[in-house]
């Protein structure tokens, strides 16, 4: 607006009562310099006849308004207002002697005029200021009389009486207002203080803060509108309940019936602009918001320590170990975590109802040191020795207790906190880590014992053969004799065969320093097997027969000891196969990319039940103790022995009385 335009001050001016104080003077002076005109105008048109010295007032007043006008519109407002009213004033003075001198019967028109400005300059200036401006009008009233020649001071006592009678109500009057708007502006700006700090602190807050009359929002903080996702705008007026999850809001809407002034404390979901859940907790009491009874509420939210509380409570829940917490003081369980069930056997609520099922539980020898340990927690022990304890279903278990005192301000123990430990499979894990060991030591002891003794024997073994070469050459032809020598060679042969078998085992116990593999034919290896056989077959009248493979079967394997390997299956078939039987060797190439070996026999054959023991080392079956036949069990354990270490497998399948199949399957070469 044109108005607005006109008053409005300086931008210099920032605070909010310069710029309303300077706005009112300037738009007074704007008015009082408007009627001046229209007044000069109207005097024109209908020709009023005026004195010079009216004319030259006027325009004096006029000038010294527009300048004061001028001067309202910036930070110098006070002192156009002080400056206009004083120089107004002055000139009304003069104009009253003029008067006084030439119109004594209109001598109290310019002291109306005089009391009108000093109304409106209570408005704007301070009342002080005002109450001098006053004496001095009214002093020089008073001189009046001294200076207009025939003015006697009855003449000027209505003047005076009426500007200071005026001016005394109009300053009070000006004075009190100036206090009331100085305890107005005081109140405001501690109102606006106080606001402008809660507001900032109802902003910094962590909490979400909403303020709500039955239901309906009425305000909120910054902190609501990041959470929910919602606008200030969107949530006025708004109710509450439509913030929370669907799910939710039949227990927001209970305590909505309670209506109760107390503090309620609870969890909630929130559900966000967009859809997403957040989990919250709430605080809603009572307070007096503008006159009247509201709720607030601040909700924290809790998304995350829920989960990690959840995580918590199902981490406490499936652990293996046992929490529980006991009092020291009136001898109860405070605490005790659900794996009480797994391990004991009975449900947490059996600990609560009787403490003493410690001790029921604990096994009967084992209760003086499970009670004596227990003593000892004050002397500041706190691992428990390891105690046996009876399940509810019988059961044995092994159990490890680590306690952990907590003292009051004079040292007395009021609570214990403890842990309990299954260490029953880790009892026996220890017990077989120990057999374990102890095996290894055995077999590191028998092992050293076999080399020793192979070498040991080697001597003697290599005596012998001189010996009975030496008896065959000088002893005469008797048949008695040579067939004592025959028996005598055959069971030195056997020896030293045997004496080689340990000593083979005995390696294969570390291949790694023994075995050396190299690119080899299976089908070259059976064919030297064969023919180191042919002799011994034709001796039991066994047929032999031998069947290569087409193409080359290349393996990475130790020769000398896949020979051995080999040998001793063969070997063990045409022991086991009475005269006339027959022994089939068949090579192939498996679509697993292994050569495989079949042995085939038509001996004794194998029961079902001794299968899984025929590799074991000196396992003989019971067919087999019964006859003269085979050694003392060793060459299909090495044989075993050894196509493991080359990757490999070797089974067995059996008829007894039909004969037995060895299938011996190595990793092929690559091509």
């Amino acid at each position: 607006m044109l108005w607005d335009w006109l008053t409005e001050p300086s931008a210099i001016l920032t605070t909010s009562t310069d710029r309303r104080t300077a706005r009112l003077s300037a738009s007074l002076l704007l008015a009082a310099v408007t009627m001046l005109i229209i007044s000069r105008l109207v005097r024109t048109v209908i020709a009023v006849p005026e004195s010079d010295f009216n004319k030259l007032t006027f325009n004096i007043n006029t000038l010294v308004l527009i300048i004061c006008y001028s001067l309202a519109r910036t930070r110098y407002y006070r002192v156009g207002t002080i400056l206009g009213i004083t120089i107004v004033l002055f000139i009304l003075y003069l104009q009253t002697i003029y008067r006084a001198a030439n119109d004594p019967v209109h001598l109290t028109d310019s002291t109306v005029w005089s009391a009108g400005i000093v109304l409106i300059g209570g408005i704007i200036i301070s009342w002080r200021i005002m109450v001098g401006l006053v004496i001095l009008y009214g002093v020089g009233l008073g001189l009046l009389p001294l200076f207009v020649p025939g003015l006697t001071f009855y003449d000027v006592r209505f003047s005076l009486e009426f500007t200071i009678g005026m001016s005394a109500l109009i300053t009070a009057a000006a004075a009190l207002r100036s206090r009331d708007i100085r305890r107005i502006e005081e109140q405001s700006a501690q109102l606006v203080t106080s606001e402008s700090r809660y507001r900032t602190l109802l902003e910094a807050g962590f909490e979400a803060i909403i303020i709500h009359d039955n239901g309906i929002i009425l305000d909120v903080n910054d902190t609501v509108i990041q959470l929910t996702g919602y606008t200030m705008p969107e949530l006025i007026g708004k109710m509450t309940i439509e913030l929370v999850a669907p799910d939710a809001q039949a227990v927001i809407a209970k305590y909505y019936e309670q209506r109760s002034l107390e503090t309620l404390v609870y969890e909630s979901v929130l559900q966000h602009k967009d859809g997403h859940r957040i989990d919250i907790e709430l605080r809603s009491r009572a307070i007096v918001y503008q006159d009247e009874w509201v709720r607030v509420i601040a909700m924290r939210d809790i998304t995350e320590s829920k989960q990690s509380r959840e995580q918590l409570k199902n981490l406490y829940d499936n652990l293996d170990r046992v929490f529980f917490s006991f009092s020291a003081i009136d001898i109860r369980v405070l605490q005790i975590s659900p794996a009480c069930e797994k391990m004991y056997g009975y449900p947490p609520q059996s600990f609560y109802d009787d403490p003493s099922i410690w001790f029921t539980l604990t096994h009967p020898d084992d209760v003086d040191g499970f009670t004596n340990d227990l003593l000892q927690i004050a002397n500041g022990r706190r691992e428990l020795a390891p105690f046996r304890i009876i399940r509810k279903d019988g059961e044995i278990r092994w159990i490890e207790l680590l306690m952990m005192p907590a003292h009051d301000s004079a040292g007395n123990i009021v609570r214990i906190d403890g842990l309990a430990t299954d260490v029953t499979e880790r009892r026996e894990i220890e017990v077989q880590q120990r057999e374990l060991r102890s095996e290894r030591e055995r077999s590191l002891v028998l092992r050293q014992f076999i080399t020793d003794a192979s070498h040991d024997l080697r001597t003697p073994l290599a005596t012998m053969y001189t010996s009975l070469y030496l008896l065959r050459r000088i002893s005469p032809a008797d048949e008695k004799i040579s067939r004592y020598l025959d028996t005598l060679e055959t069971q030195t042969t056997h020896l030293s065969r045997v004496l080689d078998d340990l000593f083979t085992m005995s390696r294969l116990d570390a291949p790694e320093t023994y075995i050396e593999k190299y690119r080899v034919d299976v089908n070259q290896i059976m064919e030297n097997i064969i023919n180191g056989r042919k002799e011994k077959a034709a001796e039991k009248q066994i047929q032999l027969h031998y069947v290569p493979a087409d193409a080359p079967l290349w393996v990475m394997a130790d020769k000398d000891y896949l020979l051995v390997a080999l040998g001793h299956v063969v070997t063990n078939a045409l022991q086991y196969t009475p005269s006339g039987g027959s022994v089939t060797i068949r090579n192939c190439n498996l679509p697993t990319k292994q050569a495989c070996v079949e042995v085939e026999d038509t001996g004794m054959g194998i029961h079902a039940a001794e299968i899984p023991y025929i590799f074991d080392r000196f396992y003989r079956s019971d067919k087999a103790r019964k006859t003269d036949q085979g050694g003392v069990g060793l060459g299909l354990s090495l044989a075993r022995k050894i196509v493991e270490i080359h990757d490999g497998t070797i089974l067995a399948d059996s008829t007894p009385g039909k004969g037995t199949t060895f299938r011996i399957a190595l990793p092929l070469v690559l091509q």
